[in-house]
């Protein structure tokens, strides 16, 4: 690094200058909290809301290993989803927010162009050797696809217009057994978005576009929510019967499937037992990097003060249900349908190599 660089990084960061942990573009930049402790979770499914479900950083709910962040109406953001299923892969949001900060700062002394050097990711190359001991270095950028999908598993799952169709159609089902159950009464989210707005650009997690695009239909929210804990259980079960028939998962609890400590359980969720909880939710994963997020809303279980109520007021205000049910479909990366040939001879060469860990978040 320039001599000249060095101590405007000092300056901005007040200490030596620290390899960046962000990167340009990096939704968590956009949206992270800087005060903490964090508030109670409250379901809050209004654009921008959520830290994680989709988008060019989406994890969708693939081989989750650790806690996500709290995922609150994934399907209603421009910009899905992650997740949430345990990829985040250890960067410091604050140290995020405080090298942008910083390195804002100093764009006026260093230029555009020496900020870009900063904070762009290493390329992803990989070195193959063919059977005459040439050497190839693959790109990782001009992959089609992305980190967490195989070119095989994009090619044999359904395309971005089956996939759009079949979760639709898989919501509507559960939407009609549901209110046979319950006699519920569904809501349609508040205006801002065209259903047509359903399918979105993603990169492929190497520095590069991919092919593939992020899915996120409308949520579907009810007027009401069903009061005890066996009538909740019933209706994940009736979830868990119509996801079946679609050859999907069986249904999990985030709480079960990501356990956290009492109290940070209780501030985010209302309770440290499902039945307790004010908000609960969990989902099922689909072929492809599918996913359906359901939750319960229930402020009867609400706190002696109002906590819960109290978060909800503004969400209520724009529209939303604050006792309610809700179904959210989406997917991580579905090929269109126009883009298949290109895709099979754009990731033609590299077939039959391992993919490589994707850039941090």
């Amino acid at each position: 690094m320039d001599d000249d660089v060095v101590p405007l990084l000092e300056q901005g960061f007040g200490g030596a200058a620290a390899e960046a942990v962000g990167r340009a573009g990096d939704e968590d930049v956009c949206h992270v909290p800087i005060l903490d402790p964090a508030p109670p979770a409250v379901l809050d499914p209004s654009p921008g809301s959520v830290p994680g479900m989709s988008g060019s950083s989406s994890r969708g709910m693939r081989g989750a290993a650790a806690l996500p962040e709290t995922r609150l109406m994934p399907s209603d953001t421009t910009d899905p989803a992650p997740a949430t299923d345990g990829r985040r892969r250890g960067s410091s949001r604050r140290s995020t927010v405080a090298l942008v900060v910083g390195l804002a700062l100093a764009v006026p002394a260093l230029g555009m162009g020496a900020l870009a050097w900063l904070i762009a990711p290493d390329p992803v190359v990989t070195t193959v050797v063919d059977a005459q001991g040439r050497e190839t270095e693959l790109d990782w950028s001009e992959h089609p696809g992305r980190f967490d999908l195989t070119a095989d598993e994009s090619l044999a799952g359904p395309s971005l217009e089956e996939g759009v169709a079949e979760g639709e159609e898989m919501v509507d089902e559960m939407k009609a057994a549901l209110t046979e159950r319950f006699s519920l009464t569904w809501v349609a989210p508040p205006a801002g978005r065209s259903d047509d707005d359903v399918a979105f650009p993603t990169d492929n997690g190497w520095g590069g576009p991919s092919l593939l695009e992020v899915v996120n239909l409308p949520t579907e929210q009810t007027s009401s929510v069903p009061r005890s804990w066996a009538e909740k259980e019933a209706a994940v079960a009736i979830i868990g019967e119509v996801a079946a028939r679609h050859g999907w998962s069986e249904p999990w609890f985030d709480d079960e499937r990501w356990p956290q400590p009492d109290a940070d359980r209780l501030a985010q969720t209302g309770g440290t037992t499902l039945d307790e909880q004010v908000v609960v939710s969990g989902g099922i994963e689909g072929p492809t990097g599918q996913w359906l997020w359901f939750s319960f809303q229930d402020l009867s279980k609400d706190d002696a003060e109002g906590t819960f109520a109290e978060k909800s007021a503004d969400v209520a205000d724009a529209g939303w249900e604050t006792d309610t049910i809700t179904l959210s479909y989406g997917a991580d990366g579905l090929l269109p349908e126009s883009r298949r040939a290109e895709f099979e001879r754009r990731a033609q060469q590299f077939a039959g190599q391992v993919l490589p860990e994707a850039h941090e978040d």
